[in-house]
């Protein structure tokens, strides 16, 4: 069986926006989600932390033409799901690797991704999978070295979009 990555893809027009200190109880991500929405904002990525005394954080990602959606309505979002700050961080690019549904099934491709971005010095500040894909957070500043160690490691054309 080869290596079961097909496709790479990349966005560069992104923002990581991470909701903190959120009460962690059943249905406040729903209710993050659901206030997003309502604002016409597509979550491209969520990843939430582990809770500590009643507390978690939730970061996402989404497509920074929509930041000002989260920003006109901090007080009202942080206010409904009892959090304490919002973060943004613009200067993340997304990279995401797609495949067939051997891509979970296959031990180590995880692994061999992740040694490519490190050899290539960059690093991975979030990791979101499913049954065909990898999707990974990286600081802007290292995209252009990451899209050149995958283009080499892995013998695919990496596409650029949003």
């Amino acid at each position: 069986m080869s290596f079961p990555v097909e496709e790479v893809w990349v966005n560069r027009k992104v923002v990581k926006i991470i909701l903190r200190g959120v009460r962690d109880r059943p249905g406040v991500a729903a209710e993050v989600f659901e206030l997003l929405a309502a604002r016409g904002i597509n979550v491209e990525l969520i990843v939430a932390g582990p809770a500590s005394k009643g507390k978690t954080d939730i970061a996402f990602l989404i497509l920074e033409s929509q930041t000002h959606f989260i920003k006109d309505s901090e007080d009202i979002l942080l206010e409904e799901i009892g959090g304490t700050a919002i973060n943004y961080d613009p200067k993340v690019a997304l990279i995401v690797f797609y495949g067939s549904k051997e891509l979970s099934k296959k031990p180590g491709v995880a692994a061999r991704i992740f040694n490519i971005l490190a050899e290539a010095g960059v690093n991975i500040e979030m990791v979101s999978t499913s049954l065909d894909s990898i999707s990974l957070v990286v600081r802007e500043h290292g995209l252009d070295r990451a899209i050149a160690a995958i283009t080499d490691a892995l013998g695919v054309e990496v596409e650029e979009g949003y």
